[in-house]
């Protein structure tokens, strides 16, 4: 399933234009027939849920939270995060439940069971998992993972944006659903900037790559781009791999491109391997396993420093493209409107929980970067990333759906 569903691409000259070719994984039709179930389940999401422990209207504006800035600096750990990943996904039938030392009923969580939405899969869902057990030792009570998978994290969002904002309903956000969603789907049935922003702690470099047999180099990339006309693929129109690689493309000059859509990541990698694309840009926690194996070749890595799983990799900065930073990163939320005595003792003991080494190294074991960001830092963070990839979209013509 695509990742955002189905946005269409206005058909324009030049390398955004929409293409068809008789290639294995490609989707032909512009994901329409998910379109309509994604956008049919997202217009669910506006009408209340029916009475139950955890359905509630929520508030109208998020509270204030303590600032602090992030340190990107600690190193990642060479350990493949597959076998973690995983372990994750082997728990997923049902939730997790993680119960602390009871706690006095007049304090949050006041013996009252905390639900964490997981709205994405894999690596993501086991940090959700790392949480809980943390929040579950330092404040008392039971915590829950929930999985509510589809249309890049938005319909768990919309589900937690509806609840009552007392602190025990939260959800797992990334650019996905809070800085992308909102230029892709017309009616969002939220307002990613209503949210209350608690804390990000999991954040995650893109490797761009290319099949190694026919693409050794940047420099090569680059030069077979003035022979003919290069295909660059993603999961899905509209997805975050498919800005970043657009991005990408844009920086580095190529003019003479086209966007091949896959309905998965799967068939995007076997397409590369097989030569019917040139590259396209991925998370490094999925695909620094493909590179060691050999079977793909890296080229360059977003991020300030190298990453430690592909050391031998430079960054985007080192080979001279400065317009490729592309935010990856994961937090947690509230809806609209939680008190301020609630979102503070969750933003102080999130920080307490991202600053912990055992927590750090749990991270880095996934393959992704332990960093700590709080309260209104990870609102304004989330709110910029909205507009500039607003803009990115607006340019390359996606029209919302």
């Amino acid at each position: 399933m695509t990742a955002l569903g189905g946005a269409k691409v206005q058909r324009r000259p030049g390398r955004h234009a929409r293409v068809s070719p008789d290639i294995p994984g490609v989707d032909k039709s512009a994901n329409a027939t998910n379109t309509k179930q994604t956008l049919r389940m997202l217009e669910q999401m506006k009408r209340p849920d029916r009475p139950g422990p955890l359905s509630n209207n929520a508030g109208s504006s998020s509270s204030a939270a303590p600032q602090k800035g992030f340190d990107m600096s600690h190193p990642l750990s060479r350990r493949s995060a597959i076998q973690n990943i995983g372990i994750g996904l082997a728990s997923v039938a049902a939730p997790t439940i993680w119960s602390g030392n009871s706690v006095a009923q007049d304090a949050y969580p006041g013996g009252k069971v905390v639900t964490l939405i997981s709205p994405f899969g894999s690596s993501v869902d086991m940090f959700g998992r790392m949480v809980t057990e943390q929040l579950s030792k330092r404040l008392g009570g039971t915590f829950i993972v929930e999985q509510k998978l589809g249309a890049g994290g938005t319909i768990g969002t919309a589900y937690v944006s509806r609840q009552k904002p007392d602190g025990h309903t939260l959800a797992i956000v990334g650019s996905s659903s809070v800085s992308i969603a909102p230029h892709i789907y017309k009616n969002l049935p939220y307002r990613a900037q209503d949210l209350t922003y608690l804390a990000a702690l999991m954040f995650g470099q893109s490797v761009l790559l290319v099949a190694p047999e026919k693409i050794k180099s940047l420099r090569e990339l680059l030069e077979l781009s003035k022979k003919r006309s290069l295909n660059f693929g993603s999961p899905g129109v509209g997805s975050g791999m498919h800005l970043g690689v657009e991005r990408f493309t844009a920086a580095a000059g190529i003019a003479n491109a086209v966007h091949v859509p896959f309905k998965s990541t799967e068939a995007l990698t076997v397409a590369l391997i097989a030569g019917d694309i040139d590259y396209y840009i991925s998370v490094t926690s999925v695909s620094a396993a493909l590179v060691k194996s050999g079977r793909l070749a890296a080229l360059a890595v977003t991020g300030d420093s190298r990453s430690p799983d592909l050391p031998n990799v430079p960054t985007f900065t080192e080979i001279g493209l400065k317009d490729m930073d592309l935010p990856i990163f994961y937090g947690l939320v509230g809806p609209p409107g939680m008190p301020e005595e609630i979102t503070a003792r969750l933003v102080s003991t999130l920080q307490a929980i991202g600053e912990a080494p055992d927590f750090r190294a749990a991270v880095t074991r996934t393959g992704n970067v332990p960093a700590v960001m709080l309260g209104n830092a990870f609102k304004d963070f989330v709110l910029a990333d909205m507009a500039r990839q607003g803009a990115l979209i607006k340019k390359l013509g996606i029209e919302p759906q």
